[in-house]
């Protein structure tokens, strides 16, 4: 996960982050601090955009200047976090960056009349200033970017900072207040048998059926063994970035937890182990990212190369058995953006990873999927007789995907696609599970889209039984309630993790046990490897043990949205057993487990599982009224 340019220099960010997620709990007095922001907020960016003037026009940065800079310049640990990772003072500062970068890039553009080559070079001086990447690298990245933002600026001359951050951030003073990117909808049919309690299930039985589901393996061609896994750049262990004077920080012969992605020996490991453990597994599930982090200099040839690889070794190592994959945020090229299917400019359009997949997944899919792969990346497929999935590609719902700056209302073709296509299974009397890359509920799922999400899923709650996800390379669940009564659990999110280490993590995948006859997920397990003991023995392969099996080891009948409801109100009152979840959240991986989680770090973890929409914390301030009293700290009081 899970991460361009002008402040573009703010997008920067954005583009190179990871994809750890995790909710932040709010402070009790959190409104009365984001007025003082807000105010804060408003100074500044004027404040900036003086002082960044008189910089562009003498060459020379004031002493005031420098001192903004380096108010708001990003921390190195950050660049492994998803944006609702960060701390909230984290939070609070980028916002703070978002918006005086912005307002000033933007009256650059559209007051001064800067060209393309001006603002770009500006953008990357800037981007190198708060030591987001290298010089080289940030013209790089800037480059990939800034036609396609332009573009959107240039051709939504209304469009605000505010309106931009409070898309990109979602949180804290980045207020989304523009009615145009809040009100949108789409039709859901009434229907649908009334919501009375919580689902339950049926317990694991010996006829269930097996589900392997691998995730983010995010391949990467340039990992060298033994080159420098501390770089100082979001990606890191590559090829031209040279071996360290000190051994130990040379990357791993199996992969390295210093934000560095996958060789190929490792996610070939990978599927082969998933496959020769589980020989019995009906179907396999790929929820996403293939490619790797090195955004900055990522090209369509390259990311085909990768994908062909990576799905080749899928058809070689399973077989006739079905892989039912979706796209990741990485695919495309430049990583996150995914354009409207109207816009036909080459450089813009995501057509030639639509037809790529098209082509790649015909091995698994049946012809008719291929109009909607070739029109958006996404698709629907009858499984058995009473069983189907669907696909989707809900990168474009990622905040990070500009084009929902130029037009959010792009988004309801896919969402009105699955509420028919589900009211159809609906009237066929079948079941359905859901994949997606991006986890619905995340702080980095566009708030509206996720609320028409969720109304979908209130709607047909009893025809989808099990989703499934991936982007945080975490081990994680999400129990989803009803809108109109919150009080009942109406589905789950099963995320798969990851096989790439990429941060601290070590690698993983999952096996479902699915109910034949209602194709609920009756029970799960994951299976990992020690990253620090593989690299001990680097001359033999990993060697992967099971890491939980976990109705057993949470004493639970099943897992149903019901009970995993339970479980997590058990969490609240229960901080041992919530640790435990945490552990393997994080798959016990070393540096995770040597930094610890207590207090506000497990209640933002319980938080995170229940979060179903960005800002809704509702469900979180009810476990947070009974694991703890919510501190008041959020802002340094020089502020």
């Amino acid at each position: 996960m899970g991460r361009v340019t002008i402040a573009f220099t703010v997008v920067i960010v954005a583009a190179v982050i990871g994809s750890i997620a995790s909710y932040q709990v709010k402070p009790a007095n959190y409104e009365k601090l984001l007025e003082k922001q807000k105010k804060f907020d408003e100074a500044f960016e004027k404040e900036f955009y003086v002082e960044h003037t008189k910089y562009v026009e003498t060459g020379e940065r004031s002493e005031r200047l420098e001192e903004m800079f380096e108010h708001i310049r990003q921390k190195p640990d950050m660049f492994r976090l998803e944006m609702d990772n960060h701390p909230l003072p984290y939070v609070t500062v980028e916002c703070t960056a978002c918006r005086a970068l912005l307002t000033t890039y933007l009256t650059y553009r559209r007051v001064l009349g800067w060209d393309r080559d001006r603002i770009a070079e500006q953008a990357a001086s800037t981007c190198g200033t708060l030591n987001i990447l290298t010089p080289e690298n940030c013209l790089k990245l800037v480059n990939k970017n800034i036609d396609i933002l332009l573009y959107i600026i240039d051709n939504r001359p209304a469009l605000t900072a505010q309106t931009m951050c409070g898309i990109i951030f979602q949180s804290g003073s980045c207020v989304l207040e523009d009615p145009s990117f809040l009100n949108w909808s789409i039709n859901v049919a009434a229907g649908g048998r009334p919501i009375t309690g919580s689902k339950t299930s049926q317990n694991r039985g010996a006829s269930d059926l097996k589900i392997i589901h691998i995730t983010d393996v995010h391949y990467d061609p340039h990992y060298r063994t033994g080159y420098n896994a501390v770089c100082g750049e979001p990606c890191c262990c590559r090829e031209g970035q040279g071996i360290p004077a000190n051994p130990a920080n040379g990357a791993g012969e199996w992969g390295d937890y210093r934000d560095c992605d996958s060789p190929w020996k490792a996610v070939e490991d990978a599927v082969r182990a998933a496959a020769r453990q589980h020989p019995d597994a009906a179907y396999v599930y790929y929820t996403g990212d293939i490619i790797d982090h090195g955004v900055w200099e990522t090209t369509v040839a390259g990311n085909i190369v990768s994908m062909t690889r990576t799905y080749q070794l899928f058809r070689d190592v399973f077989g006739s058995k079905p892989v039912y994959t979706v796209l990741g945020n990485h695919e495309n090229n430049p990583t996150n953006v995914f354009a409207p299917s109207y816009i036909d400019r080459s450089d813009f359009s995501a057509r030639w990873l639509y037809d790529f997949s098209a082509d790649q997944w015909a091995t698994w899919l049946p012809t008719a999927t291929q109009q909607t792969i070739r029109q958006g990346g996404y698709y629907t497929a009858l499984v058995r007789p009473g069983f189907r999935i669907i696909g989707m590609n809900n990168n474009d719902a990622y905040t990070f995907n500009w084009w929902i700056l130029y037009d959010p209302s792009y988004l309801t073709t896919q969402l009105q696609w699955l509420h028919d296509t589900l009211l159809q299974a609906e009237a066929a009397g079948e079941k359905v599970h859901i994949l997606a890359h991006i986890p619905i509920g995340a702080g980095t799922s566009y708030r509206t889209w996720a609320r028409q999400y969720r109304r979908i899923l209130d709607r047909f709650w009893d025809v989808v039984t099990a989703q499934f996800h991936g982007h945080t390379h975490a081990d994680e669940f999400n129990v989803f309630y009803s809108l109109a009564n919150p009080q009942h659990a109406i589905s789950v999110g099963f995320n798969g993790g990851g096989t790439v280490p990429f941060s601290n993590y070590n690698p993983n995948y999952v096996v479902y046990y699915v109910n034949p006859q209602d194709y609920q997920v009756t029970d799960f397990e994951s299976w990992y490897f020690s990253l620090t003991e593989a690299n001990q023995n680097p001359n033999r392969n990993p060697i992967w043990t099971q890491l939980y099996s976990f109705s057993r080891d949470f004493q639970l009948s099943n897992v149903s949205p019901a009970s995993l409801d339970g479980l997590v109100r058990r969490f609240a009152s229960n901080p041992t057993d919530l640790r435990r979840y945490w552990e393997f959240k994080v798959k016990r991986g070393d540096p995770f487990i040597a930094a610890g989680c207590t207090g506000d770090c497990l209640l933002n973890h319980l938080c995170e599982i229940v979060t179903n929409e960005a800002n809704d914390d509702s469900k979180c301030n009810a476990l947070a009224a009974i694991f703890r009293n919510l501190d008041d700290e959020l802002f340094d009081e020089d502020k």
